[in-house]
């Protein structure tokens, strides 16, 4: 069965519902409506590392370093379908995706991109959430969209984020909104200010 998406002007209003798959095809970016997304930085609470996927090579963006992400459905909201996303991509159940922290919404048109590196026929609400998990041995990458995992501090991931070297598009125009969940996420870790964007270095450069 077709996955459908529920689609919408940019002002938020719903407009209808198309196939996922018509959306991609969808020709021209001027006219091209908005779609609701999730993302969610899961945490080792333990040692104060996020998670960070390598796209599986038959899905969008293959090979790219990714957070667990999906499209909210039709008729879902965007909760549930980071609680989906959760137990498909990394078998995290709902007893822990229940403890769910709301970081903020981005609003993000990857039509219009100063980072050619992300540019797609995509506009979407993404709302971005965080989960601290004290244990993360239950985590188990699915294998299909998801090939490999690995684990970040806080300012490496922040730096990977900010140097577009995540599928998770980053450019002037949106570094006030990232800024904002920027901060929300350190308040969630460590209960305390410590953001520091920073560029990576070489050796950060070849994770994964």
């Amino acid at each position: 069965m077709a996955e459908m998406l529920d689609i919408y002007t940019e002002q938020g209003q719903k407009i209808g519902t198309i196939s996922k798959k018509d959306y991609y095809s969808w020709e021209d970016p001027e006219t091209l409506p908005w779609i609701n997304c999730c993302t969610c930085f899961v945490i080792d609470d333990v040692n104060k590392k996020i998670l960070f996927e390598k796209r599986g090579k038959r899905f969008l963006d293959p090979g790219k370093l990714d957070l667990c992400s999906g499209h909210v459905q039709s008729g879902e909201i965007p909760l549930q379908s980071m609680v989906r996303e959760l137990d498909e991509e990394l078998s995290i159940g709902e007893a822990d995706s229940r403890n769910l922290h709301h970081l903020g919404n981005i609003k993000l048109d990857y039509t219009n991109l100063e980072d050619e590196t992300n540019r797609k026929s995509l506009k979407c609400f993404v709302s971005i959430y965080a989960l601290k998990m004290k244990d993360i041995s239950s985590i188990q990458i699915d294998g299909r969209e998801v090939i490999q995992k690995g684990w970040l501090n806080f300012d490496d991931s922040v730096g990977f984020i900010s140097n577009s070297m995540t599928r998770l598009p980053y450019d002037s125009t949106l570094a006030p909104q990232y800024g904002a969940i920027f901060e929300k996420l350190n308040s969630y870790m460590f209960h305390k200010k410590r953001v520091q964007v920073r560029r990576t270095s070489e050796a950060e450069r070849n994770f994964l």
